[in-house]
């Protein structure tokens, strides 16, 4: 890997219980774990008819160097969270597949 290919900066977010609300449902509070430097590809997508109309949505691949990360947390990108779909290493790195929503998308 070229340590050149990871000029995007990204969020590694775990999101914490923090307690309960008055109707007994959890209370969560977003906690940024790293912000690690990052290579982004965009292997694809899909654009499909939903009750209310067309949704979009977009594959992304994260490439980071080693870190701590699991498909509990989320990424925030580009104003977008990523859920994280898949964690696989990656030669020296880490390969982390996730979904986001499209800007526009109902």
């Amino acid at each position: 890997m070229d340590p050149g290919e990871f000029d995007k900066r990204i969020s590694l977010i775990r999101l914490d219980q923090t307690g309960r609300d008055g109707a007994g449902a959890p209370i969560s509070q977003r906690v940024q774990v790293a912000r690690p430097w990052a290579k982004v590809s965009y292997p694809g997508g899909k654009e499909f008819l939903a009750g209310d109309g067309t949704d979009t949505q977009q594959r992304v691949v994260f490439r980071i160097y080693a870190r701590e990360v699991d498909v509990s947390m989320l990424i925030h990108f580009a104003g977008r969270d990523h859920d994280i779909q898949d964690v696989r290493p990656f030669d020296d790195v880490t390969e982390i597949h996730t979904v986001a929503q499209a800007p526009g998308a109902k």
